[in-house]
């Protein structure tokens, strides 16, 4: 099995191909594919016509999860899982999500035209809603999968976009509510690997070819409600004025100041929202939303005790009347990886690369896996981002690192298998 090998040239040529038809920009090689979108049905429906023809049975859970299942010798097995997601942010890449699922077909077809025959089923899996773009609430799917997010099955269905249209009525109107239960206790995995790109820089800073991830970075999102007094902007003296808006300001740059002063981890405002929105008014509500993103829970809880001791001074100094008040909207748990799965993709990177081009690495961002992981063994596989640039049309990933990505998945899963059958891992 060591010298079985992916079609680099297809895989590269199906992830292009698949791209333009389906979501591309037009004035860049950037994606728009939102999940449960009309180029989400149209990319989902491709993709389950090509695993039915090689054979592999379709299952759409009730968060439109599609499970393309290729049978193993073994009819009682649970299956190994390939899993990644094909949405997009508005505007990204080609890359981040998509890689690992035409990867995970890529894995397939090469079983397949070469006959090979594994002992446990392999199953390819595109998770719904990773992204939280159009839906909030990132790896939602394979949160709810996992029965281990703050977010069940129902809350998730009611959750409603920009256009006010909710979850569930996506799902119907491009046929993906299905009616497998979206529970790992009731459709279930053996394990699972994910080939994902790298989105950051350190692969190829340090002149890397393959990430061997046994982690990911504990992660919370907090919405800030920043509370002052509407007043005209011309006759409110500027010693009488309750601004939310200047004080949201001060609060955003705390955050920033706050991880860089502690050296914890990372924190971000990526969405702020204004009230009144009007030029001639003194904003007296301003919403933002904080991502505080740090190696352990511990260090996580850390950063944003000390954010928020900034705010308190903050709001102190301006002694205006302004207030803020926290709400906890979501968090992902550190994630660690499980040895028996870390250990099939270091030996599968080893059969391809020298020693010197595979790095362990931590994930900074949040995946799929992650949720995987607090149910099933699992591990990741990362290829180089050029630039570290990810969430942006201009995310890049050679089409050798791609086929790499590729093909050190195949061996994974190969070993993987072989070592459940036989019970040496």
């Amino acid at each position: 099995m060591a010298s079985l090998k992916i079609n680099s040239a297809r895989l590269n040529e199906t992830l292009q191909s698949t791209c333009t038809q389906w979501g591309a920009l037009s004035t860049s090689t950037g994606m728009c594919r939102l999940t449960l979108s009309q180029e989400d049905k149209n990319v989902r429906d491709w993709l389950v016509n090509q695993c039915k023809e090689i054979g592999c049975e379709i299952k759409v859970d009730q968060m439109g999860n599609i499970f393309a299942i290729r049978p193993g010798t073994a009819t009682d097995k649970l299956p190994i899982g390939l899993g990644s997601h094909l949405d997009t942010q508005p505007a990204g890449g080609r890359y981040d999500g998509i890689l690992g699922v035409q990867a995970a077909l890529e894995v397939l077809r090469t079983l397949h035209e070469n006959d090979v025959k594994t002992h446990r089923p392999i199953a390819l899996i595109d998770w719904t809603n990773e992204e939280g773009a159009r839906f909030p609430g990132a790896m939602m799917s394979s949160g709810v999968w996992s029965t281990k997010s703050s977010a069940p099955l129902e809350a998730c269905w009611g959750l409603r976009d920009t256009e006010g249209v909710t979850m569930q009525d996506a799902l119907e109107e491009i046929g993906y509510l299905g009616t497998t239960p979206c529970d790992y206790r009731e459709n279930g995995l053996e394990c699972h690997f994910e080939l994902h790109i790298e989105q950051g820089p350190l692969l190829e800073r340090e002149g890397k070819s393959v990430g061997v991830v046994t982690a990911v970075q504990g992660m919370k999102w907090f919405a800030v409600r920043v509370t002052g007094v509407e007043g005209h902007s011309g006759t409110t003296p500027m010693d009488n004025r309750s601004d939310a808006l200047v004080t949201a300001s001060r609060l955003i740059s705390a955050v920033r100041d706050a991880a860089s002063r502690t050296g914890l981890g990372v924190a971000t405002v990526g969405v702020i929202k204004s009230d009144t929105s009007s030029q001639a008014t003194i904003p007296a509500g301003v919403e933002f939303i904080i991502d505080v993103r740090c190696s352990t829970d511990d260090m996580v809880d850390a950063l944003a005790t000390e954010i928020f001791k900034s705010f308190d001074a903050v709001v102190a100094e301006e002694e205006n009347a302004t207030s803020y008040d926290v709400t906890r909207t979501w968090g992902l748990p550190e994630s660690k990886f499980h040895e028996n799965c870390i250990n099939a993709v270091r030996r599968a990177a080893l059969g391809e690369v020298a020693e010197s081009q595979i790095m362990d690495m931590k994930s900074r961002a949040g995946h799929d896996s992650a949720w995987t992981s607090r149910v099933v063994p699992t591990s990741m596989i990362f290829v180089p981002s050029k630039d570290g640039v990810s969430h942006n049309p201009n995310e890049y990933t050679s089409p050798e690192h791609c086929a790499l990505g590729a093909q050190v998945l195949l061996q994974a899963v190969l070993r993987y298998d072989d070592c459940a059958k036989t019970g040496a891992f």
